[in-house]
């Protein structure tokens, strides 16, 4: 099955950040961002989509499984962790997520304003970290642009070569 169309092929990035212990708004702000600041043919994929009900054991069970899927099923994971949040609480699961797209072998980029956070040895995990969220999105759209098959060979498989 071919590229239908020549239309570009879609990619995803999840968007792996803290969601325990924070607002809406700071879950869902950075987030919106992303979704803003991509390029059409990136979709961010929010893990937050299914925790509205995490009490109980088999619920966060399925919440770990279900992030593990996405991961895995992700072009890319990038990481938001902000010094505000991280202040608070450490983001546990960002860290696996991070872990996760690593050991993929997924480009992992992330961003944050916190120092400790850039200078921790994980970090060295990263494929690209960033102070800037907007510089982020910026490398991650370069980093999935699509081919474009006229500008990516320049040889003309159409035309016959001529051999001497």
């Amino acid at each position: 099955m071919g590229n239908e169309g020549n239309l570009p092929m879609r990619k995803f990035v999840y968007l792996a950040g803290p969601i325990e212990g924070c607002s809406n708004h700071e879950i869902n702000r950075w987030r919106q961002k992303c979704y803003v600041g991509f390029t059409d043919h990136i979709t961010g994929v929010n893990p937050y989509r299914a925790e509205r009900d995490a009490d109980d054991p088999e619920a966060r069970k399925r919440i770990i499984m279900k992030n593990y899927m996405d991961t895995k099923s992700c072009d890319l994971v990038l990481a938001y962790l902000p010094k505000e949040i991280n202040a608070r609480r450490p983001s546990y699961g960002t860290t696996f997520e991070i872990a996760w797209g690593y050991s993929m072998q997924k480009p992992v980029v992330i961003v944050s304003d916190d120092v400790r956070v850039h200078d921790h040895p994980l970090m060295d995990l990263s494929g690209a970290l960033f102070w800037d969220l907007e510089e982020a999105i910026d490398y991650i759209n370069v980093l999935l642009e699509p081919y474009d098959a006229h500008s990516t060979f320049p040889y003309d498989f159409k035309t016959p070569a001529v051999v001497n």
